[in-house]
């Protein structure tokens, strides 16, 4: 696992300042590549050959590449090669992507299994190409200013060329979601790569071409097999996945919470390699702590585990000092400070690999939200003369306010935006945020689109389309973004098993049914892990990977809020200090609004 740098343009000193802030990410070797129309830099996490002949840039004939991330079947790539008659001199992968794009293109893209973030030049051609994998496990930025062309790993190395403005629609995005998705950053002009993405940039011309070379939906073609089939060709594709995330020269380990996808990637891992290292993290807070069963899993397959519990002044240590270096724009999921801290556990026992088990939600329905949202919207659809109710509710809300009901205010202005939308996204959008209507309170606007990934997924399931929402968005914006940036900053590669392609498009083929099945949420992959594990280590409520961070900012915290709720040039604060007083005094609020703002205000101190 690497870094990458890169623009348009001759400068040494700027390619070392971009090379300074992404050294984490690449601690053992640094290069770089310098001519009169490009400077490309790479810092190296060595994995795959150690030696030398790994060093990057790489060259082959016109072609000079650098690169992040791991092509996990290369062998098989590199024999196909060497019968074209392609000669190797490095056991690396990077070697292999190389001659693979020199041969066939960007075509080549199509043969590679794994995470990936590249720049090639082409010096005959005169043309930079950046390319992203298909999920976006591994980050790419980029800015144009119609002259100069800038990319990197990571958005600090860009704002060494310049000061950027705050864009104030990704603001609002960040704060209603708590991750700004997409294309988007919280600098004007600068962009993200969009996962399963091509661009070309022309040094002659300065044009940007983007292409999607990828669709999910491409493969939604719903199998008719029987049930036992269909569980027993989703375990080949996952053991194949699985595995193919040991191709290593390090040692690997595995983030392991108890629950089922973890449960499962080290479950089939212990089977095939045995004597794999699992880490979790627990709470004294016991109504989040999962380590109670990541323990009972790790001590039923007999790996050897590790168990740290995170109390509140580590936590609030990981915030003060690290969360802004971590998370180079705001960031709001607060897993990411427990998501750090197990990185860094892992490191210290000597692992430079670790598998983090994320997609199995997206893929299979995991998440409450999913049945819950359905069967909300549902009832609200049922309500005759919808309108009417909602002017009921609008005339007669002072009245309503005294119902002895807990938290009436909150749940009469949630049931008054659902009753609004009619459209099945936007009731979806309206449940995961945080800041609804009130995001005008904060001096910015709320940004609607409709999505046609969502449109399409209604065909199969109200549920199968909130699962691409998510495939689409909180998946390669938060959870991955969480997981590269807490093992990078700790100089540790993380890798995505159930996210192969093959899984992916597998995943898509299997009737929604067989997904969430009487009730029960990722039934089909439960019905694999019961090969792996009793069924008492399988059947139990879902937690999630949090924090009790409401409980922490009731008492420690609290002072935080206190000292970052100053004046602002962006949004208002009096709204928010309003929300903090209700919340002092007992009133319901929704944490994460607060959270979303003090992790805003720290990382505007140290960026902007």
């Amino acid at each position: 696992m690497c870094g990458i740098v890169g623009f348009n343009f001759s400068n040494k000193n700027l390619l070392n300042e971009m090379q300074k802030e992404i050294a984490h990410r690449g601690p053992d070797d640094r290069g770089e590549f310098i001519d009169n129309s490009v400077s490309l830099g790479h810092v190296r996490l060595s994995i795959l050959d150690l030696s030398s002949y790994g060093h990057q840039p790489m060259e082959f004939e016109n072609l000079v590449l650098v690169y992040n991330g791991e092509i996990y079947n290369f062998k098989e790539i590199r024999k196909e090669l060497e019968k074209e008659g392609y000669r190797f001199f490095s056991n690396s992968d990077s070697e292999v992507l190389l001659k693979a794009f020199h041969k066939w293109g960007k075509e080549s893209v199509n043969k590679f299994r794994g995470m990936f973030a590249f720049a090639i030049y082409d010096k005959l051609n005169k043309k930079l190409t950046l390319c992203r994998d298909r999920v976006g496990v591994k980050p790419l930025y980029y800015y144009f200013d119609g002259k100069n062309f800038i990319f990197a790993s990571e958005l600090k190395a860009i704002r060494k060329y310049k000061k950027f403005q705050i864009d104030k629609i990704s603001l609002a995005q960040f704060f209603e979601y708590g991750y700004i998705s997409r294309d988007r950053s919280i600098f004007e002009g600068i962009k993200k790569l969009l996962p399963a993405h091509f661009l070309e940039f022309s040094l002659e011309t300065k044009k940007i071409n983007l292409k999607q070379y990828w669709k999910f939906k491409n493969y939604f073609n719903i199998s008719a097999k029987k049930e036992e089939d269909i569980i027993d060709e989703l375990e080949e594709i996952l053991i194949e996945g699985i595995k193919y995330r040991m191709v290593s020269d390090v040692d690997v380990g595995v983030f392991l919470s108890g629950g089922v996808d973890s449960s499962l990637v080290s479950a089939v891992l212990q089977k095939y390699y045995g004597n794999i290292h699992t880490f979790t993290i627990g709470f004294k807070e016991q109504k989040y702590n999962e380590a109670n069963y990541a323990r009972k899993v790790a001590n039923h397959i007999k790996s050897n585990h590790t168990e740290y519990i995170l109390d509140i002044n580590e936590a609030k240590e990981i915030l003060l000092n690290k969360f802004s270096d971590i998370y180079d724009e705001p960031f709001g999921d607060s897993s990411g400070i427990p998501t750090y801290l197990v990185s860094k556990i892992a490191k210290e026992n000597g692992v430079k690999v670790v598998l983090s088990a994320d997609g199995g939600d997206e893929l299979f329905c995991g998440y409450e939200r999913y049945w819950y949202g359905y069967n909300l919207g549902k009832k609200i659809d049922n309500i005759p003369l919808k309108k009417l109710f909602y002017h009921f509710i609008s005339n007669f809300e002072s009245l309503l306010m005294n119902i002895p009901i807990k938290n009436m205010e909150h749940k009469l202005g949630f049931l008054k935006k659902i009753l609004k939308e009619s459209e099945w996204q936007f009731i979806y959008e309206t449940m995961i945020k945080n800041y609804r209507d009130d995001i005008k309170n904060l001096g910015l606007k709320e940004n609607r689109v409709i999505k046609d990934y969502f449109k399409f997924g209604e065909k199969f399931s109200i549920m199968q389309a909130m699962m691409l929402w998510d495939f689409y968005n909180y998946l390669p914006d938060d959870i991955l973004v969480k997981v590269d940036r807490a093992t990078m900053v700790n100089s540790i590669e993380g890798r995505e098993p159930l996210l192969d392609n093959k899984i992916i498009e597998y995943s898509a083929t299997i009737p929604f049914n067989l997904k969430y099945k009487n009730g029960e949420s990722k039934y089909i992959l439960k019905k694999v892990l019961e090969k792996y594990l009793p069924r008492e280590l399988i059947y139990r409520k879902k937690q999630g990977f949090g924090i009790p961070i409401f409980e922490w900012f009731k008492s420690d915290l609290k002072e935080l809020f206190k000292k970052y709720f100053n004046e602002d040039d962006i949004i208002n604060m009096n709204y928010v200090r309003d929300l903090q007083k209700s919340f002092e005094n007992g009133k319901y609020v929704n944490i994460n609004k607060l959270w979303f703002v003090l992790v805003y205000k720290m990382w505007k101190e140290k960026y902007y």
